[in-house]
């Protein structure tokens, strides 16, 4: 397999200041030998993968080096180092004293639950920024955590899998990137301008269906039927915080999110159908045994009122990028119905 014969997957791009660009992809996957996926099935998915990339990519232990990355000389140009301990850019405005900032990536999480040999199960994943030329090493690292496994019982050879397929998703489009062993085509680009100038106001009501578990606190609670107000904030935070990142600059100025979220207040909620979910999760980084996070939620809320453009922009934005804690996981996937 000629993997790193693969050409880098470089967008030339005129992206204006103010703008963020990522790709979404769909990976199948079918299991060699028997998986349980657990209810954190993108801890699992993520933590995997890490461990893989590291260990892919990783200079220090075969060169005698340290084997934190905050004392590697390699880290500035380490691909692991890059996904997993990003640092605010130069002349960053925002999250200056951050010390969890956004990863340029995040998972769709497969179906928790029992595989069968054979069994195939599909799942997302998003590249932000700079992220998308190293779709290769994102590829290669998800192959060999086929080898290694996934989920619970990995260690005594369960959830074994072959990364059958990968697709490039859009607007309505999908082209195939990877199949058996070769890599192919480009990703489909999208960004946030382009969004933008799609989108319409809207007046009237809708719903957010919120898909996996969503984390959001408001005035000092978490929530599970956070007002419109509470929810926009967290979204207009994480796609700021992104595009300053990983784009070419914050995507509102801190006047016209103030603005975004003034008018956000009239915005009522008319449904509430939510519940909360309290589960424990072990903490691979710190290796920590499981303990309580704070609550979760899923199910729907409706909104009703009047619903801007740039609303109705960041919206359709969230639906890819997530909202709340613990994103990259997985969590704080929704889809929106007007």
């Amino acid at each position: 397999m000629q993997w790193f014969n693969i050409p880098r997957c470089d967008h030339p791009t005129d992206m204006k200041e103010g703008d963020l660009e990522f790709s979404r992809f769909e990976a199948r996957i079918r299991f060699a030998s028997p998986a349980h996926l657990p209810f954190w099935s993108g801890n699992a998915l993520r933590s995997g993968f890490g461990a893989r990339l590291k260990a892919l990519v990783c200079l220090a232990k075969g060169a005698g080096l340290p084997d934190e990355c905050p004392s590697c000389p390699h880290r500035e140009m380490c691909v692991y180092n890059f996904f997993y301990n990003a640092r605010p850019p130069s002349g960053a405005k925002v999250l200056r004293r951050q010390s969890d900032p956004p990863r340029p990536f995040s998972f769709e999480p497969p179906q928790s639950g029992r595989y069968d040999p054979g069994s195939e199960v599909a799942f997302g994943f998003t590249l932000f920024g700079k992220g998308i030329q190293y779709l290769p090493y994102f590829l290669l690292a998800l192959r060999n955590l086929g080898e290694s496994g996934l989920g619970t019982g990995y260690r005594e050879g369960q959830g074994k899998f072959a990364l059958e397929s990968v697709d490039s998703l859009g607007y309505g489009a999908r082209t195939n990137i990877f199949s058996g062993d070769t890599v192919f085509n480009r990703s489909i680009l999208l960004s946030y301008r382009d969004i933008l100038k799609a989108s319409k106001e809207h007046a009237g009501s809708l719903t957010i269906n919120f898909v996996t578990p969503a984390q959001i606190k408001e005035n000092d609670r978490f929530t599970a039927a956070p007002t419109f107000r509470g929810f926009m904030s967290k979204l207009l935070s994480r796609a700021n915080v992104l595009a300053e990142f990983y784009g070419s600059g914050a995507l509102y100025s801190s006047e016209e999110a103030l603005s975004i979220l003034g008018a956000c207040r009239p915005i009522t909620i008319t449904s509430a159908e939510t519940r909360e979910i309290w589960e424990k999760r072990y903490f691979h980084k710190q290796k920590q045994e499981k303990r309580p996070l704070a609550p979760f939620f899923t199910g729907k809320l409706t909104y009703s009122g009047e619903f801007s453009q740039d609303m109705m922009a960041l919206l359709e934005l969230g639906s890819m990028i997530h909202v709340g804690k613990m994103v990259t996981f997985g969590n704080g996937i929704y889809d929106i119905k007007c």
